[in-house]
């Protein structure tokens, strides 16, 4: 079965502008769970009183105005009390930053007839820890009025204390004036727009181009016309076809929607409408039928990689071609480590017929174009680049240059290189230009200046003095090694791989403290199972130790200690390494990796995850008993090129229990907190591409065998890899 994303996305590609989509960003527009809003905060003190579950706001799913849900405040202000709720603004990868024009913008419905205006609490915006004056909603309504949908719009220069260059976290509403009443009021859509945006009227009908259904999922897709006022697509859904209900949103730079329908076998009816800034509605598009039927397994794969798939579809920058992994109001930071994953992704996306080759062609002579004038230091890029001036993105960190997210970049470009075998002029262009890129990479640079054998992860653009972590471990720093040692002019000797594998470096003497990625944390780290160096050493402060750490975990011997990392970095090197090939310095690593896999379930399952299901595993972040227990679904599912049949209950699993919440037209999001009825916002690229690439080598191998027949590739792994 094969399923095809709109060919119209490649028009699209061409029309936009260099900028793409900048709309300032959303603090609150659904809740991702029923029940209540995780990424509330609810406090209250003396008399007053706010209704809560677990100290956030509960939601409404019957009374909203976008579609599906609204935040409940239901309060009490009394004289002897208080009481204060911070909506925290969770698309932090995004660092959506004021601009002084901008206002302040929500729904308010005010839902108890003896709540007058005097009575609704103040409003405030937090940036981290600091906090801007409070303003009373009540000034900022016009014709106030109680069971009515309010417009309330603050102009942003009246929020005194506000620093235009720090990011959002959160807004806060608290008591105001006191009253022996209890006020209800419901919150939606609340957002930072501009003070100028485009009004053209939406009197052309909206487009919905397909409706196909997989199974408990229906895949709706349009086309949305260069119209400036258009803010947002709406979809609808009926089951009877007259009687349609409001039922998601989409921002206009997603080309798609997954719907979760409960019942198979049933018929539902589509129909979309363009929405402006001010929410008014289009004429609806046709009405498209379907009727969701069970999937075989080859299907219901297909879905599961043509959705993750569609996130690197979608999330790119026009400019470079490079993966975009937040948006930015005033650049495009563009990721080179991810871009590899994403290439990747597209190649695999090409040959399953979800993406034309014409796309990913034109998508990879972007990336290619753009590298080939692209800053660097002995041919290796920053990690972040801004996409549209070309230039690299620090984020207020020590300019460096990094030799991991270059290497993971590169391999795919050389697969890409194998592939693209056409004589089109294009397809030679490209080849052309990935050798060219490959052959300036100067790996005998980046090496510790006291032992050649060793690759350093990142390098200063202007001073070597500080060495920073070497690259050790089973982790993607295989893949430079790889890289480094089949390099024609650059070459470093076959036994570094084994080295890098056995040895890590332990930091010793005086140091200073690590300049860290504060910026992006969690959703850009990739952590290792070894043990992180805990200071930024000088040339002479590191001592070289053995990684063997002989030991016994849940019934399973490992020889590298405890995994205290995420087991995604432990699969990254497989992507393109082919593991039925990597036995060197008498280990196994297919075997080790697949321990070390069977260790963290067995751990999962006995520490509990809010889940009786052992099928159901891979912690992405816990916590101690106060804190949150988080499963990457992409642990579990990316393990499938190790135990099939363990992977594929997870996939069934988290599928049919939590999909109608955790799987959408990006794939599964980053993760799910079982005890806390939560689930992220937001997605990983490097799950998404593990996802796509893992599942697909463990069906056809496809990535393995190109990375094989690279030429260079060949002659390092016949010398290296035990036959």
């Amino acid at each position: 079965m094969r399923l095809k994303l709109l060919p119209i996305f490649l028009l699209l590609m061409f029309s936009w502008s260099a900028k793409a989509e900048t709309y300032p960003e959303v603090v609150f527009d659904n809740s991702l769970v029923k029940g209540s809003y995780a990424r509330s905060v609810v406090d209250y003190s003396g008399a007053s009183w706010v209704e809560n579950v677990n100290k956030q706001l509960l939601v409404s799913d019957t009374l909203f105005f976008t579609p599906g849900n609204a935040l409940s405040l239901r309060y009490l202000s009394q004289t002897n009390g208080d009481w204060r709720v911070l909506i925290r603004y969770s698309r932090q990868k995004f660092h959506y930053r004021l601009g002084a024009d901008d206002f302040l913008s929500f729904k308010l419905y005010v839902g108890s007839d003896q709540t007058k205006a005097e009575h609704l609490p103040s409003i405030s915006i937090k940036q981290g820890e600091n906090q801007s004056v409070s303003l009373a909603i009540q000034n900022y309504i016009e014709d106030y009025n109680n069971n009515s949908w309010l417009s309330v719009r603050i102009p942003v220069k009246d929020f005194a204390g506000l620093n235009l260059e720090d990011n959002i976290s959160g807004v806060l509403l608290r008591q105001l004036n006191e009253s022996p009443s209890m006020h209800h009021l419901f919150l939606d859509q609340m957002e930072f727009l501009p003070a100028n945006y485009s009004k053209v009227p939406l009197t052309s009908a909206a487009v919905l181009g397909k409706a196909t259904a997989y199974g408990n999922h229906v895949d709706l897709q349009w086309q949305v016309p260069l119209t400036p006022s258009i803010r947002y697509v709406k979809i609808y859904r009926s089951t009877d076809n007259k009687d349609f209900a409001p039922i998601a949103i989409r921002p206009t730079y997603m080309l798609r929607c997954l719907d979760y329908v409960p019942i198979l076998d049933k018929k539902y009816y589509y129909k979309i409408a363009w929405v402006d800034f001010n929410y008014r509605e289009s004429p609806f598009s046709e009405v498209l039928e379907v009727t969701p039927k069970g999937l075989t397994e080859e299907a219901f794969f297909n879905l599961i990689q043509l959705a993750h798939v569609n996130y690197f579809v979608e999330n790119f920058d026009i400019n470079s071609g490079l993966y975009m992994p937040f948006r930015m109001k005033d650049k495009a930071a563009v990721s080179v480590r991810e871009s590899g994953g994403a290439i990747l992704s597209l190649l695999v996306g090409v040959e399953k017929g979800f993406i034309s080759k014409s796309l990913f062609i034109n998508r990879v002579q972007r990336v290619v174009n753009f590298l080939a004038k692209a800053q660097h230091k002995h041919g290796f890029f920053p990690a972040y680049f801004d996409g549209r001036k070309g230039l690299p993105e620090y984020f207020g960190r020590r300019p460096q240059y990094d030799v991991e997210a270059s290497a993971a970049l590169m391999e795919s470009l050389l697969v890409v290189r194998q592939y693209l075998k056409g004589d089109e002029q294009a397809e030679k262009d490209i080849r052309r230009g990935i050798s060219d890129i490959w052959e300036r990479m100067n790996w005998k640079a980046v090496t510790l200046p006291n032992n050649p054998m060793v690759l350093r992860s990142k390098v200063d653009l202007l001073d070597d003095y500080f060495n920073t972590d070497p690259i050790v471990g089973v982790n993607v720093g295989l893949n430079a090694y790889m890289l480094a040692m089949a390099s024609t002019r650059f070459n470093i000797p076959t036994n570094a791989f084994a080295d890098a594998i056995t040895h890590k470096y332990k930091a010793i003497g005086k140091t200073e403290p690590i300049v860290t990625d504060t910026v992006i944390t969690d959703f850009m780290r990739q952590m290792s199972l070894f043990p992180d160096l805990s200071s930024q050493p000088t040339r002479d402060s590191m001592q070289l130790v053995s990684a063997l750490q002989d030991t016994i975990l849940y019934g399973v011997r490992v020889p590298f200690g405890p995994a205290e990392g995420n087991l995604l970095t432990m699969y990254r090197p497989f992507t393109t390494i082919d593991p039925r090939l990597a036995k060197v310095a008498n280990m196994d690593l297919r075997q080790i990796v697949a321990d070390y896999s069977r260790i963290v379930k067995r751990r999962d399952n006995e520490i509990g995850v809010g889940t009786t299901n052992s099928d159901i595993w891979g912690f992405h972040q816990r916590h101690d008993s106060i804190g949150s227990y988080r499963i990457n679904p992409a642990i579990s599912i990316a393990s499938i090129f190790l135990d099939a049949g363990k992977a594929k209950k997870s996939i069934y699993s988290l599928y049919h229990e939590f999909g109608e919440s955790l799987f959408t037209e990006y794939g599964f999001r980053s993760w799910i907190d079982l005890r806390s009825n939560d689930v992220s916002d937001e997605y990983q690229a490097s799950n998404q591409s593990n996802v796509v690439v893992l599942m697909e080598n463990a069906k056809t191998g496809l990535i393995w065998k190109l990375y094989q027949q690279i030429p260079e590739i060949q002659g390092v792994e016949q010398r290296l890899f035990k036959k």
